[in-house]
């Protein structure tokens, strides 16, 4: 028996826990609960409307009443209702806004919430779901309850210094990142002419913390790499096995791990011995080729006898945000095998470049290139995705039978 739509009622009293979690609240709409007991809803719809269309995600906005500014259960379903019957059309309902711009711009009614709603529509075709996810959070937990319901014309810079500077003490890099959202929002709304053109949310004297970005952890002294592969590969800390194997994979090929756990059976060649990376998957929006070793294609195989009948690699059926493995996990688990503060996913790469250098000898632009760190001339950049690939190919054979041979297990 199916199960009956939430109530305006039920939705309001969701608990919150200790992590995101999401429910359906019926007609496809869904209720996404964050740590701090905010809301917003989603709609997950195919475009174009048919069985082979892409899935994409339409966020509506903060749950709450309607004379605050927020979207009630019922003001979202009927929003719903509009925007499918224009999907069934053959329009996108990511492109399709509620509110009429000319009388935005007559009533200056457009407030930060709205105009930071239809900012992040605007980027999901360019960012990736990951950062996407973290814009959406930074927004619904930290922005939005200060700012949301305020016309966006009449936020004061004043107002942005001091909000960036009470989250400066506790988290100066949150703070930064945060005050850089909101640039964002304000830049799309000065392009579109909603407001005048000076950014409040510039980055400036006044706004810098003097904090500096520490690198992440790695395994920098060459001794300390055999022990952590060993330990990597006994997984006393009881790691799922997809888990286990994404951290392995992550030290073989390098790649980030929101671009690794997000791979598609359909981008690796097996004949080629080649993992072609899209992309919008890429944080550098390039496509970025990776040579996989032999310890590579026999972790992919493994992965093939369990998800082989799955669109990604790393399909996760517990996954609420994503199809896929969460793009988290390596981390988690580097941290339970007893590496807190000591190496990361993110590592791998820092590894790579100067283990690659000072134990294979390999030189540094192949390594550049292998860790897609686009710099240069753009006509080669565009033209020449595959340049020094037999170096490549080279590097990432040697580099594999390198941890196989100091601990790692495949």
């Amino acid at each position: 028996m199916a199960k009956k739509p939430m109530t305006e009622t039920e939705v309001r009293g969701l608990p919150s826990k200790k992590n995101t979690y999401a429910l359906s609240t019926g007609y496809g709409i869904r209720v996404h609960v964050q740590p701090n007991g905010s809301k917003y809803l989603t709609w997950e719809y195919l475009f174009p409307p048919i069985k082979t269309g892409k899935r994409r995600v339409y966020y509506f906005g903060t749950y709450g009443r309607e004379s605050e500014g927020l979207w009630s259960l019922k003001k979202v379903r009927e929003e719903k209702y509009r925007l499918d019957a224009l999907r069934k059309q053959g329009q996108d309902p990511d492109l399709l806004k509620s509110t009429d711009k000319e009388e935005i711009e007559k009533t200056a009614t457009y407030t930060f919430r709205k105009v930071a709603d239809e900012w992040l529509g605007s980027r999901k075709s360019r960012l990736s779901p990951f950062t996407i996810e973290d814009y959406r959070n930074k927004l619904d937990n930290q922005i939005l309850p200060v700012f949301g319901n305020i016309s966006i014309r009449k936020i004061t810079r004043n107002e942005c210094v001091n909000f960036k500077r009470s989250h400066s003490e506790r988290a100066p890099e949150q703070a930064r990142k945060l005050l850089m959202v909101m640039k964002q929002v304000f830049a799309y709304a000065i392009d579109l002419d909603w407001m005048e053109d000076k950014n409040p949310a510039y980055e400036s004297k006044n706004t810098q913390t003097g904090h500096k970005s520490k690198p992440l952890p790695s395994l920098e002294d060459w001794k300390d790499v055999p022990p952590f592969l060993v330990a990597l590969s006994e997984n006393k800390c009881g790691g799922e096995y997809t888990t286990v194997i994404a951290v392995k994979l992550a030290a073989l090929c390098f790649l980030r791990a929101s671009s690794l756990v997000s791979t598609k059976w359909s981008d690796i060649d097996w004949k080629k011995k080649l993992l072609t990376t899209p992309y919008d998957r890429m944080k550098t929006k390039k496509e970025h080729l990776t040579p996989l070793s032999d310890a590579a294609i026999e972790l992919f195989r493994k992965l093939e006898a369990i998800n082989g009948h799955e669109e990604y690699c790393f399909f996760s059926p517990r996954g609420k945000k994503f199809p896929y493995l969460n793009p988290s996990s390596p981390n988690h688990h580097i941290k339970n095998l007893g590496y807190e503060g000591k190496m990361t996913t993110h590592g791998f790469r820092s590894m790579a470049m100067t283990h690659g250098q000072e134990v294979l000898k390999t030189e540094f632009h192949i390594i550049d290139l292998q860790l897609a760190h686009i710099k240069g001339d753009k006509i080669r950049q565009a033209y020449d995705r595959a340049q020094f690939m037999p170096e490549r190919i080279e590097f990432m054979d040697r580099w594999g039978k390198l941890l196989i041979e100091n601990g790692l297990e495949v």
